[in-house]
C-alpha cells in the first residue's frame, strides 16, 4: 500500500528521486511504510488549489496550471496541462476526474484522457454530485460569485439538458 507525506521520515534510508519542473516541494511516497520514491515539484507553480491524491497505481499531482501523474510502477510521467490553472481532482468508480479554471476532464485507469468538455467556467469548477449517467457541477462564468449549474454526462462530458 503506498501512503504520502511532505515530511522526510529522517530514520529510513533515502529513496530515489524524480524532479518535475523544478525543485521545490517533496513528496515522500511510502510502500508499505519504507521509503519507496520521493517527487518534487516546482515552487514557482503554485496556486491556492495544488493537491495530490492517489488513484490507481498513479500519484497525481495538480500544481499551478498542470496536472503530473507518476506511475509508481515505471515511475513514468504523464503531464497534461489546464487553460489557466488546476483546480481539483476528484474519483468516482475507476475513473480520475479533474477541474480547471474552465474546464472538467476525465481520465481512465491508466491516467489516459477518455474526454474533456468545452469551456464551460470562466473561473473555476466545482462537481456537485456524481450518479450512475451524470455529473452535476457548479461552475463560475462571471466572477466574482456568479456561478451556474450544469449537467453533463459522465460517458463523453457533454453538457446534457
Amino acid at each position: 500500500m503506498f501512503t504520502f507525506s511532505p515530511y522526510p521520515d529522517l530514520h529510513q534510508p533515502k529513496a530515489p528521486r524524480l524532479v518535475i519542473g523544478g525543485y521545490g516541494k517533496t513528496f515522500y511516497i511510502n510502500k508499505d511504510t519504507a521509503p519507496f520514491l520521493e517527487i518534487e515539484t516546482d515552487p514557482n507553480s503554485w496556486n491556492p488549489f495544488n493537491a495530490e491524491c492517489f488513484f490507481q497505481h498513479y500519484f497525481c499531482i495538480g500544481n499551478g496550471d498542470k496536472a503530473y501523474f507518476v506511475d509508481l510502477y515505471t515511475k513514468e510521467i504523464k503531464t497534461f496541462s489546464c487553460d489557466m490553472y488546476f483546480g481539483y481532482f476528484y474519483i468516482y468508480q475507476n475513473r480520475l476526474f479533474m477541474a480547471s479554471n474552465s474546464r472538467l476532464s476525465c481520465f481512465g485507469s491508466d491516467c489516459e484522457l477518455l474526454w474533456q468538455t468545452k469551456e464551460i467556467a470562466l473561473d473555476g469548477i466545482i462537481v456537485n454530485e456524481f450518479s450512475e449517467d451524470t455529473l452535476s457541477v457548479s461552475c463560475e462564468i462571471d466572477p466574482p460569485s456568479h456561478w451556474v449549474q450544469y449537467r453533463i454526462s459522465i460517458q463523453d462530458g457533454n453538457l446534457l439538458p
